[in-house]
């Protein structure tokens, strides 16, 4: 409450009580707005109140027009109520300013990412929450709900971490999570270190899948990604390389690429060992993370002189 003082007191809080009728609704808003989603904000509303405030802005001769909150404008309109809390601030001046303020606003409301989507959703069906009740009450299709919970039942633990960490993009988890199990990590550690994009890594798996497909096609899905989309493209199948025992000889000295490409891999395999905790319980390795603390650390300098040439210094957010 003390705060809540404070706040009104220093003139944050704008929250005033319109009249419905007295504010003009928002037609850029209102044409993305289904009849269903409209139904579900007046069930919401009836339940349990208005949850997200409408902004409007107010023009300097008294007319309000709606700057966020169509959905809402339009559920207490149909529900027949009168007045209702908004908070207002000062309309922009012309049309470029209110789109603007608009974006906005839209690019504040809070929505929850696609793990954590899959988790409330698994925690709903665990709980004997239809599927179709879930569609009807979110407004998703059936396969909508199906990839979320993907994400969380058929997902292999560590492949959650790295889109928990923001190594794997979740468009991209789902597709993964249609693979075995057993080899859903390597394919998405390999797919990491090529920066696969989500339209290769379907095609990937649904060439994986095909009960046609070979195992050495298999396996060089597995290992090399790039060079089996390329011979899927071609419709060949005949694998003519191993990339793991490309990475075990050494490259010629004056071979930047391939030598670049050897350390992604082996900074990819270093990352496994980490999310895997494989390297957590031994205090051994201390010493040694030292040492290569040291040499990435020079390493990286040495990179941005090459990225950067001829500044001096380079900050890390460079």
């Amino acid at each position: 409450m003390a705060t809540e003082s404070v706040t009104m007191r220093k003139g944050i809080s704008r929250v005033k009580e319109v009249d419905v009728s007295a504010v003009e609704g928002n037609k850029t808003l209102a044409a993305d707005i289904s009849p269903r989603a409209v139904e579900r904000c007046k069930d919401a509303v009836e339940k349990l109140g208005i949850l997200h405030t409408p902004v409007v802005g107010a023009t300097k001769n008294g007319k309000r027009m709606l700057l966020s909150g169509q959905c809402e404008l339009t559920a207490l309109r149909e529900l027949g109520i009168k007045k209702m809390e908004a908070i207002e601030v000062e309309a922009p001046s012309d049309d470029g300013a209110k789109a603007k303020l608009s974006l906005q606003l839209l690019s504040l409301q809070e929505k929850p990412g696609a793990l954590c989507e899959g988790r409330l959703l698994q925690d709903a069906v665990t709980a004997g929450v239809s599927r179709a009740e879930i569609q009807t009450m979110l407004g998703k299709s059936a396969s909508w709900v199906s990839n979320r919970l993907s994400l969380v039942t058929r997902l292999d633990g560590n492949v959650y971490e790295m889109v928990r960490s923001g190594l794997l993009d979740p468009r991209s988890a789902q597709e993964i999570a249609r693979l075995p199990l057993e080899v859903q990590f390597d394919f998405a550690e390999a797919s990491i270190r090529e920066g696969l994009p989500k339209s290769a890594i379907e095609s990937l798996v649904a060439g994986y899948r095909d009960e046609s497909c070979p195992d050495s096609v298999k396996a060089q899905i597995l290992i090399d990604p790039r060079a089996a989309l390329k011979r899927m493209a071609d419709k060949r199948r005949a694998v003519n390389t191993d990339r793991s025992d490309r990475y075990k000889k050494s490259a010629p000295p004056n071979d930047a690429p391939e030598r670049i490409k050897a350390v992604k891999f082996h900074i990819t395999a270093l990352s496994r060992m980490l999310l895997r905790g494989l390297l957590q319980e031994d205090g051994g390795h201390r010493h040694a993370f030292i040492e290569l603390e040291a040499d990435l650390s020079a390493l990286l300098r040495l990179i941005r002189g090459v990225i950067y040439p001829g500044k001096t210094e380079v900050g890390a957010d460079a």
